[in-house]
Formats: C-alpha cells, sequence, structure tokens
C-alpha cells in the first residue's frame, strides 16, 4: 500500500469524532434553557403561573411562603409611591426605597428570597396577586388566607386577596397577623 493512502485512512475516522465533538458542543449552548417553561411546571427556582403568547415569558411563584406574620410595611406610615396594579418589581423597589433595607418588611422578605440563585424576586402587584390566585392549585403550598400585593392604596393601606374566595380588599400595613408573603418572579 501506498504511503498516501495509509495516512488517509487514520484521517476519516479522526474527522468524524472532530464532527461528533462540534456537534455534541452546540447541543449544550448555556444561552438556550434545558427545559422550556409550561404552567405548573418547575422553572427557574419557582413554579410557573402565567405564560405570555410566546410561551417564554412569564412570571412563577416561589414554592413556599416567605412569611406568615410580617407586615407590609417596616414600621413607619410614609407614602411608597407603590401605587401600580400591574408592576411589582417596581413597587417592590419603590416600596424599599421609601422604607429602608433593614427589617422584616413583605417587599424586602420578596426581594431578599433567592430561589434558585435569583435575585429579582418581587411582591406582587394587586393585579398579578390576583393571576397568582387563579392558578393557585397549580403552584401548590398556599394558606387559605390573605396575601400581599405589592400596591399601596394610601398611606396606612395596602391591596391584600384572601386565597380562600379571591375576594380582594385593603388592610392596613401595620397588620402581620396572618396575612402572607410570597414572592414572585419574571422570566
Amino acid at each position: 500500500m501506498d504511503m498516501k493512502k495509509k495516512d488517509r485512512i487514520w484521517i476519516y475516522p479522526v474527522a468524524m469524532v472532530v464532527l461528533l465533538v462540534i456537534a455534541l458542543n452546540s447541543c449544550n449552548d448555556p444561552s438556550t434553557p434545558i427545559d422550556e417553561p409550561k404552567l405548573g411546571g418547575s422553572y427557574q427556582g419557582g413554579i410557573v403561573f402565567y405564560l405570555d403568547a410566546t410561551g417564554k415569558h412569564g412570571l412563577l411563584a416561589a414554592t413556599i411562603d416567605q412569611s406568615a406574620t410580617d407586615p407590609w410595611f417596616n414600621l413607619s406610615f410614609v407614602a411608597t409611591g407603590s401605587t401600580s396594579t400591574t408592576n411589582g418589581s417596581a413597587n417592590t423597589t419603590a416600596i424599599i426605597q421609601a422604607q429602608g433595607n433593614s427589617g422584616l418588611y413583605a417587599a424586602k422578605l420578596c426581594r431578599d428570597y433567592k430561589g434558585g440563585g435569583f435575585n429579582d424576586w418581587f411582591l406582587p402587584s394587586k393585579d398579578q396577586l390576583n393571576s397568582l390566585y387563579l392558578q393557585k392549585d397549580l403552584v401548590g403550598g398556599f394558606s387559605n388566607s390573605t396575601y400581599w400585593s405589592s400596591s399601596e392604596y394610601d398611606v396606612g393601606e395596602a391591596w391584600v386577596q384572601y386565597f380562600l374566595d379571591g375576594e380582594q380588599h385593603l388592610d392596613n400595613t401595620s397588620d402581620g397577623a396572618n396575612v402572607h408573603t410570597r414572592a414572585i418572579r419574571a422570566f
């Protein structure tokens, strides 16, 4: 056998191995999620309770309550500016800016939560909390009690939702007894 032919014989198997390694590595691209979000499924540290039309973005809830007894405010009756009924993340930021970064209160408990290694958890707005209530059986782990929203009505009052029947009403922000806190995050 001629030397050139002999050299080419081992090149083909090596080339095939290189192509196989390249193909396998392209499947492990860290920018693509390994699992796709689905309603009621575990995803990025929580349980998905809302998906947008694309099915790639939505909201998820922490798997457990962050508190069952902590108040909405941090011992000071000041307007926080957290009046949005749709944007809990902005509300949470406004509450913490107004109330400070110490003590135990609903917005701070949510922001401090690190479920799944993520640090962008927040207290849901009034409308986001209602969406969570509508999917409570899908998410699970809720008490038949009242839950805080991040939507402030005025100084000293914020919206809450009763998870037994879905009623939304105002509660005194100093109330901590039997008012639960559950963090959510967007993805």
